[in-house]
C-alpha cells in the first residue's frame, strides 16, 4: 500500500506539476514534511522547486509576527503580577509549582478560545448560568452547574475559600500576563493562536503569504485551530486531506475516530485521494519481564529481517522502531544488529539523560548540603565522591582525582575541606562553595566552561592520523553539544532572574533548573531520510511503515495515563470545552490504529513485571484488536532462564605459583601465619587461598558509623591507653575503683581512640551525633571490665596488645612462621593469664583439642583455638619464666552477667566442665593437631578446595565468586 504522504504527493504534482512551488503544506510536524519531500521528488523524476513546507505552529508564528515568549521569564511576570493583586507575601519558592500550571491553563483558555473572564467568575448565583453562558450547550452548562453546586462554600472550609480567593484574582493575572507581553512584543503559543485568529477573522488578508495552503494528516485540532482552517476555507485558500482510512480509524465505535466526523464535515478535501487496498498486518505481541528486556529482542527481530530481506537503506527507511517511553532510546540504540549501518533518530536526545546532567545534578547535591566547621567550609563525603568518579572529571584529572580518593578512604574522611580538594584547576572550580543564587549562576557557567575546556584539551592531536577514529571525534563533539546546550539553559536563567530581582532560595533555582533541562531534547543530526527510523509517537504522525517495532505497549504508557497539572477543575474543563484525558485517549488511539494501519508488519512489546505502580497489563489497543476486531493476534511470551544450575566445585591446585605463595611463610620468609588466618583455612580452605595467599580484600570505604571491626580496635584501645600508667605494677581494686569513675579520663581515652582509628586524625575532637553514642557504648563496655577485673585483684599488669612471634616444624622439617598480638597479659596468683577481648559472642567451651581443629565442625570454638595459639606461643618466647598459663576470653555480651568468669573451660559430660587453669596441661596435644593442621595448608598434593558445611558462606566476601 502507498503511504498517505506518497498518495498527496502524486494527487497534487499530477494537478499542479512545476508549479507545485506555489502551494504551502502544513504537516503536524516536521517529518512529515521531509517525506513529502522525497515522494514527490520521486514522482517528478526531475528537478523542481519545493512547496513552503510547514507545521501548523510554523503558520501561526509567520502569521503573527511576534516572538515565543520565554518559559522562566513568564514564571518570574506571573509572579510579580500575582504579588501585586493578591498582596501576598508568599515566596517564589511556594509559587513555582502552581505558577506553572496556570501558565499551561492560560495557554490552554487561548488555544480553545475559551472566554477567561465567564471562565473565572465567581458564580454565586447559579440561575445566572442561563443567561451569561447562553453560548455553550446544555451538556456545557450543566457540567458548569454541577461544578459550582457541589463546590460553592458557606464558609466552612478554608481550602475551598482559599480556592475560591485565589480563583477571583486568576483573570487579573491572565489580561495582565498577556498585557505584558504584548508590550515586548512576544507571546505563549495559545495566545499568538489566538491573535491570529481573532485578527483574520476582523480582516481582509491581502498580505496573506501563501497562493493556497495544504492542510495534510492532522487531527485533534484546538478549537483555535479549528477557527484558523475555518478562516482560510472562508477566503478560498485552503484545501485538506485527512489520514481517516481502515476499519480501526473509521469504527465509531473506536475512540480514535473521536474527531474524524467533524474535520471531515467541516473540512472536505477538494480532490479526492485514489482508493487504497486493505492491507493484512502481521501483528506479534511479546511479552518480555524487563523494560531493557524489551531493548534487547529488538536485535533478534531486526536480525532476522536483514537475513531475510537484506535491509538496504531505502528498505530500512520503511521500517520503524516506535518508543512510547523515550528513556529506552539508549538501550534500544545499543541494541542494534550492526549490519544495519543507518541509523536516523528523529525524537532527539533528553538533555536530563546526558553525562554533563548528571554531574550538575551532583554539583548542585553538593552545594546545597555544604556545612560549615568552625566556620570553614566541607563537603560531605557522598557528595564529593560521585563528582569525583563522573567520566568527565576523572578523563581530566586522573591520577589527582584518584589520589584524592585513597588519601579520603585512607583518612576516613566522612567531611572534606574545600582547601583539600584543590588539587587540580577543574577540581578548585567544582569545589567552591556557594551561598546564594547570584553566586550560583556564575559559578555553574564557570563550571560548564572549565568541562567544555578540558574536552576539548583532551581530544586527540588533528596531526596525528593515527590516533584519530571517527568514533573518537564524535563522541568529543556530541560531548561538547550536550555542555552547551546546558550552559545556554543556566546562561538564559541568569539573565531572567537579573531582570526580575526575585529572591530564591538555592533548592528553588535547583527545582527550576530541573524543570528547564527536562524539556530540552537535544536533536541528532543525521540523514533524516536514509537507514532505520527510530522515533517516539507523535513523530510517526502522517507517516507509514511497512515494518514496525513498537515498544512499551502497556496500559499507562501507550496510551499514556497521565493526569493533567491543572487549576481548572475537571468540570469546569468539561463545561468551558478545554481538553481533558478523554480527549488524550482519543488522541493516542488515533496515533495508534492510523500507524499500522498500512503496516505489513507489526511487533508489539510490553513489560510483563508487575512492579510498584506497573500492572504488567498490555495496552488496551491490543484487547481492541483480539476481542473487538478479532485481529488475529501472534502471542510471543519470552522468558528467561533465571535458574540456577549446580555450580561445579572449585578447588585451586598448589601449583609452582601457589607453592612460591606458601613458601613466603617457611622460615626466613616475609610473612607469617596469624590465628584468624589459621581460623580461615578451617572454615574454608578456599577463602583462604584468596584472601590470605593472594591477599584478595575488600576495597576500604570510608564509613561514617562505626563498623564492628572497628568498634572493637577502638575498645581494645581504650583498655590498652587505661592500663598503661600500671605496666609492670600491681593492680588494686581502688586502682579500678578511681580509674572508673575519672569520666573525664575515660572520655579522653575515647576520643583520642576515635581520631586514630576512626577518624584517622591527630586531631582529637568532641564526639558528635551516632558516634558520640558508640563512645557512650564504649565507655560503658570499658567500665565493666574494670569493675569485673576488680573481682581479680590484686594482680600484676604485664602489657597489653603484646606482639608474639614463633615457629613450629612441619613433619616433612620446614619451618611455619607464626605472628600474634595478645590483647593483654597479666598474673594472678602466679598464673600467668593471656585474655583476649571479643566483642560478639562466642563460646568458653571446648570438648577437645582435635575438635579445635574440625573443619567440618558447625560451630567450632574459634576464640578458643585462637587463645590456645597465643598461650603455645607466649611458651615460646625469651622472657617466659616457667609459670602456668591460663587462657581467659571476655565476651563482651556477657560482661554484665554476674556470673561472668572469662576462664576457658572443658566439658567432661551433661552439665560438667572443669576450668583450664594450666595450659601446658594441654600444650602438647595441641602442638600436635596445630601440626597436622599446618601440614594440610603446605601439602602440595591437597587442594584449597570449598568448605562442606555452609556456615561460613553467610558473610563470606567470595560467596559470588565461589556460587555457594
Amino acid at each position: 500500500m502507498k503511504p498517505f504522504l506518497y498518495q498527496v504527493a502524486t494527487l497534487f504534482y499530477q494537478q499542479y506539476g512545476a508549479e507545485i512551488h506555489r502551494l504551502a503544506f502544513v504537516f503536524p510536524n516536521r517529518r512529515a514534511g521531509l517525506f513529502f519531500q522525497k515522494y514527490l521528488s520521486e514522482i517528478s523524476e526531475k528537478p523542481l522547486f519545493s512547496p513552503s513546507i510547514l507545521t501548523i505552529n510554523d503558520l501561526f508564528m509567520q502569521l503573527s509576527g511576534k516572538h515565543p515568549a520565554d518559559k522562566i521569564q513568564m514564571l518570574f511576570r506571573l509572579y510579580e503580577l500575582y504579588k501585586q493583586r493578591s498582596g501576598s507575601s508568599e515566596s517564589f519558592d511556594e509559587f513555582i509549582y502552581w505558577g506553572e500550571m496556570l501558565l499551561n491553563d492560560f495557554d490552554d483558555i487561548d488555544k480553545y478560545m475559551v472566554d477567561a473572564r465567564m471562565l473565572f467568575r465567581n458564580v454565586s448565583d447559579l440561575k445566572s448560568l442561563d443567561d451569561d453562558f447562553n453560548y455553550l450547550s446544555p451538556e456545557q452548562v450543566q457540567a458548569i452547574r454541577s461544578f459550582w453546586s457541589s463546590f460553592y462554600p458557606k464558609g466552612d472550609s478554608p481550602n475551598q475559600q482559599h480556592f475560591l480567593e485565589l480563583w477571583e484574582i486568576l483573570y487579573d493575572l491572565y489580561a495582565g500576563l498577556r498585557t505584558s507581553l504584548v508590550k515586548d512584543g512576544c507571546g505563549y503559543d495559545g495566545m499568538i493562536f489566538r491573535e491570529v485568529v481573532e485578527q483574520l477573522e476582523k480582516e481582509s488578508m491581502s498580505d496573506f503569504p501563501f497562493d493556497q495552503v495544504v492542510f495534510v494528516g492532522l487531527n485533534a485540532l484546538s478549537v483555535s485551530e479549528e477557527r484558523l482552517l475555518l478562516a482560510l476555507q472562508k477566503k478560498g485558500v485552503a484545501d485538506f486531506y485527512w489520514d481517516y482510512v481502515g476499519p480501526w480509524v473509521t469504527d465509531p465505535d473506536n475512540k480514535a475516530s473521536f474527531f474524524l466526523e467533524r474535520n471531515l464535515r467541516l473540512f472536505p478535501s477538494r480532490m479526492e485521494l485514489p482508493a487504497t487496498e486493505p492491507v493484512q498486518a502481521e501483528i506479534r505481541v511479546m511479552g518480555v519481564p524487563s523494560a531493557i528486556g524489551q531493548a534487547k529482542q529488538v536485535y533478534p527481530i531486526l536480525q532476522a529481517l536483514a537475513d531475510e530481506q537484506q535491509l538496504t537503506d531505502e528498505s530500512a527507511l520503511r521500517t520503524a522502531i516506535v518508543l512510547p517511553d523515550e528513556h529506552l532510546l539508549v538501550p534500544v540504540l545499543n541494541a542494534i544488529p550492526e549490519a544495519i549501518q543507518h541509523i536516523n533518530v528523529t525524537m532527539g536526545y533528553p538533555l536530563t539523560g546526558t553525562p554533563v546532567a548528571a554531574l550538575m545534578e551532583y554539583i548542585l547535591t553538593l552545594q546545597k548540603n555544604i556545612r560549615y566547621i568552625d566556620r570553614v567550609p566541607v563537603f560531605y563525603f557522598r557528595d564529593v565522591l560521585p563528582i569525583l568518579n563522573h567520566q568527565y572529571v576523572m578523563a581530566a584529572a586522573p591520577e589527582e582525582v584518584s589520589q584524592l580518593v585513597k588519601d579520603m578512604t585512607a583518612g576516613n574522611r566522612i567531611y572534606v575541606h574545600a582547601a583539600d580538594l584543590n588539587r587540580h584547576e577543574l577540581l578548585s572550580i567544582l569545589f567552591t562553595p556557594v551561598q546564594n543564587t547570584e553566586e550560583l549562576s556564575d559559578y555553574l557557567i564557570h563550571v560548564l566552561e572549565a568541562l567544555n575546556a578540558c574536552l576539548r584539551n583532551n581530544r586527540p592531536n588533528p596531526d596525528d592520523e593515527e590516533m584519530i577514529s571517527n568514533s573518537t571525534q564524535t563522541t568529543a563533539d556530541i560531548e561538547q553539544e550536550f555542555i552547551f546546550h546546558y550552559f545556554a539553559t543556566v546562561n538564559r536563567m541568569k539573565e531572567v532572574m537579573r531582570e526580575a530581582k526575585i529572591e530564591m532560595r538555592l533548592d528553588t533555582y535547583f527545582r527550576l533548573l530541573k524543570r528547564m533541562t527536562d524539556l530540552i531534547m537535544i536533536p541528532f543530526e543525521g540523514e533524516p531520510l536514509s537507514g532505520l527510523q527510530v522515533m517516539g509517537v507523535l513523530e510517526t504522525r502522517a507517516l507509514d511503515f511497512d515494518r514496525l517495532i513498537i515498544l512499551s505497549m502497556n496500559e499507562g504508557i501507550f496510551p499514556l495515563k497521565k493526569a493533567a497539572n491543572s487549576f481548572i477543575p475537571y468540570n469546569l474543563r468539561r463545561g468551558f470545552g478545554l481538553p481533558t484525558y478523554e480527549h488524550q485517549d482519543s488522541v493516542w488511539a488515533y496515533h495508534f490504529y492510523r500507524l499500522i494501519r498500512r503496516a505489513k508488519q507489526v511487533t508489539l512489546l510490553y513489560d510483563t513485571r508487575t512492579t510498584g505502580l506497573q500492572t504488567g497489563e498490555v495496552s488496551r489497543f491490543v484487547h481492541q484488536l483480539r476481542y473487538h476486531y478479532q485481529s488475529p493476534l501472534i502471542d510471543e511470551l519470552v522468558v528467561y532462564d533465571v535458574a540456577s544450575s549446580a555450580v561445579p566445585p572449585i578447588s585451586v591446585q598448589k601449583t609452582a605459583e601457589v607453592e612460591k605463595l606458601l613458601s613466603d611463610f617457611l622460615s626466613g620468609g616475609p610473612r607469617a601465619l596469624s590465628a584468624s588466618a589459621i581460623n580461615t583455612y578451617l572454615d574454608c580452605p578456599l577463602k583462604f587461598y584468596f584472601s590470605v595467599l593472594e591477599q584478595i580484600q575488600e576495597e576500604d570505604e570510608i564509613t561514617e558509623t562505626v563498623e564492628r571491626d572497628v568498634f572493637g580496635s577502638i575498645l581494645h584501645k581504650v583498655m590498652e591507653d587505661l592500663y598503661a600508667p600500671f605496666k609492670g605494677k600491681l593492680v588494686t581494686a581502688d586502682l579500678l575503683k578511681l580509674l572508673r569513675k575519672d569520666q573525664p579520663l575515660l572520655t579522653g581515652t575515647i576520643a583520642r581512640a576515635f581520631a586514630e582509628l576512626f577518624f584517622k586524625s591527630p586531631v582529637v575532637r568532641p564526639l558528635e551525633g551516632e558516634n558520640f553514642l558508640t563512645g557512650e557504648m564504649i565507655r560503658k563496655y570499658a567500665e565493666k571490665i574494670l569493675e569485673q577485673d576488680a573481682r581479680f585483684t590484686p594482680f600484676h599488669y604485664i602489657e597489653s596488645e603484646k606482639k608474639v612471634r614463633a615457629t613450629i616444624t612441619l613433619s616433612d622439617k620446614r619451618v611455619v612462621q607464626l605472628k600474634g598480638f595478645i590483647d593483654r597479659v597479666d598474673s594472678l596468683d602466679r598464673v600467668l593469664r593471656i585474655v583476649d577481648y571479643k566483642t560478639g559472642s562466642g563460646k568458653l567451651e571446648f570438648e577437645s583439642v582435635e575438635g579445635l581443629f574440625d573443619k567440618e565442625a558447625k560451630d567450632r570454638p574459634k576464640a578458643v583455638m585462637q587463645v590456645f595459639l597465643y598461650a603455645w606461643m607466649y611458651q615460646q618466647l625469651p622472657e617466659y619464666t616457667g609459670m602456668l598459663i591460663q587462657p581467659a576470653i571476655y565476651y563482651l555480651r556477657t560482661l554484665f552477667q554476674r556470673s561472668f568468669n572469662p576462664v576457658v573451660e572443658q566439658k567432661k559430660g551433661r552439665g560438667k566442665a572443669d576450668k583450664v587453669n594450666s595450659f601446658q596441661d594441654f600444650a602438647s596435644d595441641f602442638e600436635d593437631k596445630l601440626r597436622q593442621c599446618l601440614d594440610e595448608i603446605f601439602n602440595l598434593d591437597i587442594p584449597f578446595t570449598q568448605t562442606e558445611t555452609g556456615k561460613a558462606c553467610a558473610y563470606c566476601s567470595f560467596r559470588g565468586l565461589c556460587g555457594k
